[in-house]
């Protein structure tokens, strides 16, 4: 009866077996509506996929295709923005959500990353980020994060690097060679995995950066120990491209949880619920045991620095640290915060992010040698007729050898490796604004296309007219002969000629966004390129890349806190540099 009256107009009345069919039709109309709702709402003037606004997931699916086919997060972006012919478009990946707006003109990416201030750290990375605390890379713009960076003055210096990092490295660059040597033997003409070679040797690397000689594990010493105790009879037969399954000696439980750490900020960072996944995750009783001993470490090794402040003598990045925040808590005339959470979280996040993403480039420069032998034998050329005496004295180079070397064709070679080796770098805008002439709501997360037009695809027209002010005043980059195929390896890019017939390399001869720019770039990249530009130059100049069958290679990557290779192989052969021709 109530349903009836509902129904009806005043004095009407309703045959009982109309009711069903009459609630059915408002309740498809309104499910109707609610559907048409909730679909994808693009944003006026920007170009997007029809097919998107059509669907609840609006690209969701194509995005999923996609990467189902072998294809990646990074160049599906691009493909976007080529397709469409815009260097502005949207997609639509989250549900009920503002779109993503990508940028794949690298000139505007530039001015937004480096000039226009209501672009700032996105939200949802703040979020993924939660796993590391309280450290600079979670904070926005503003006093908080200049304060944050204050501390960290000192360490990118050369005196830091050249003097206290510089010759750490070398040697563990060196105990890497003696690791390739011993594995070289045993794997007998086999390929064999490089991934966790290389993580070890970085993980040892920015342990002595972050404390020190105050902290004396190693990832690589029992590595190396456990092989060289090891004997061929021990490696099973089989073909000679199966790869050699090396034991991995074990790790001590603050070193794995650095390694396991990583893991965890890689699914919270792709996760499209960061804040949620991360509860999921502190919540398991492996991840607790993981922040307790991060914290027994670290509290241990907060007392240690301070002891070094209080003798004069500073060394680490901890050490380094502590003195910048005294000096400037004499300053602001307050006691200064040595043990804090702050602390522990901002120089925890060195070793934790900088093994995962240098090692990482270390391998995929790996990667384009064992690819590209005809590279590989200049730079080998470059090395050997540039370091000679090292040559005579058969002797791997020293590091000041490698520091002060001019190797235009190394750099070069780090550099083409990154250009094709990228991750997304997002924004989210702060107030309403404009990107080449398209309005942008506050918000929004703007995706800086580093793997697409202008850096590894033919460019798409620009409106120079739409640009703004600040892009229109500032200096161009260079841009790239797009009449070579941008998806190739190719060094040479980055080299100039000069009067006399030799080479310079050249930082700006074309667009790469590896580090990102701006105040908020990479803040070890510095770092990163000295580990870089000091193990692959005693890699090349002990050992040839043979190839790698075709299963083990490739260079498909996977996006997360850095774009890291699917597989790392390497099939190596030792060489005696006195006896290699290089005329």
């Amino acid at each position: 009866m109530a349903l009836r009256n509902v129904l009806s107009l005043p004095g009407d009345s309703i045959p009982s077996p109309l009711a069903a069919p009459i609630v059915i039709v408002f309740a498809s109309a309104g499910l109707y509506l609610l559907y048409k709702w909730l679909l994808p709402r693009p944003l006026p003037g920007i170009p997007y996929n029809a097919g998107a606004v059509k669907s609840l997931r609006g690209d969701q699916q194509a995005l999923a295709d996609y990467l189902s086919t072998g294809g990646e997060f990074s160049t599906w972006l691009g493909e976007q923005c080529l397709r469409m012919g815009s260097p502005v478009c949207q997609v639509f990946v989250q549900p009920f959500k503002l779109p993503w707006i990508l940028v794949a003109d690298f000139h505007e990416a530039q001015d937004i990353l480096m000039r226009r201030p209501e672009f700032d750290k996105p939200q949802f990375l703040i979020d993924a980020l939660q796993g590391l605390g309280d450290f600079h890379a979670r904070y926005k713009m503003g006093d908080a994060f200049k304060a944050r960076r204050q501390l960290r003055q000192d360490l990118m210096a050369p005196k830091y690097l050249n003097n206290y990092i510089g010759p750490f490295l070398h040697s563990k660059a060196r105990d890497l060679v003696k690791l390739f040597e011993v594995k070289t033997d045993l794997a007998n003409g086999r390929p064999f995995s490089i991934r966790e070679d290389y993580t070890r040797t970085v993980l040892d690397v920015m342990l002595h950066h972050t404390f020190g000689e105050d902290y004396n594990e190693s990832a690589l010493d029992p590595q190396l120990e456990l092989l060289r105790h090891m004997t061929p009879s021990k490696i099973p037969k089989s073909d000679v491209d199966e790869p050699v399954n090396f034991d991995e000696a074990p790790r001590s439980f603050f070193i794995e949880l650095l390694h396991e750490t990583a893991e965890v900020l890689e699914r919270t960072t792709v996760s499209p619920t960061p804040r949620l996944s991360f509860w999921w995750w502190s919540k398991q009783t492996w991840y607790k045991k993981i922040v307790s001993e991060k914290d027994r470490v670290l509290k241990e090794q907060l007392r240690k620095a301070a002891r070094n402040l209080e003798a004069g003598t500073v060394r680490s990045a901890l050490d380094h640290m502590m003195m910048r925040e005294q000096v400037a808590a004499e300053k602001q005339g307050r006691e200064p915060q040595l043990f804090t959470q702050g602390m522990a979280d901002e120089i925890f996040s060195d070793p934790m992010t900088g093994h995962h993403t240098t090692s990482s480039a270390l391998a995929w420069v790996t990667k384009y040698l064992t690819g590209y032998p005809h590279t590989q034998s200049k730079l080998r050329k470059e090395l050997y007729s540039t370091m000679t005496e090292a040559i005579e004295e058969k002797r791997l180079p020293t590091f000041e050898e490698l520091r002060r070397a001019r190797l235009p064709y190394l750099e070069a070679v780090i550099e083409e490796a990154r250009r094709l080796t990228p991750f997304v770098i997002v924004r989210e805008t702060t107030e309403h604004t404009e990107i080449l002439g398209c309005r942008v709501p506050k918000g929004v997360q703007c995706l800086m296309v580093s793997a697409g037009p202008g850096i590894t695809m033919p460019s798409v027209p620009v409106d120079e007219g739409t640009r703004s002010e600040t892009s229109k005043t500032a200096k161009p980059w260079g841009k790239w002969d797009e009449s070579r195929d941008l998806r190739l390896f190719e060094p040479e890019r980055w080299l100039k000629a000069r009067d006399d017939g030799k080479f310079d390399f050249d930082a700006s001869s074309g667009p790469q966004l590896g580090f990102g720019m701006g105040t908020r770039q990479c803040w070890g990249r510095r770092l990163a390129q000295l580990v870089v530009r000091t193990v692959i130059p005693l890699v090349v100049w002990e050992f040839e890349m043979l190839e790698i069958p075709e299963k083990l290679g490739g260079y498909v990557g996977i996006d997360g806190i850095s774009r890291e290779p699917v597989n790392a192989f390497a099939r190596l052969r030792k060489i005696v540099p006195s006896e290699v021709r290089v005329s």
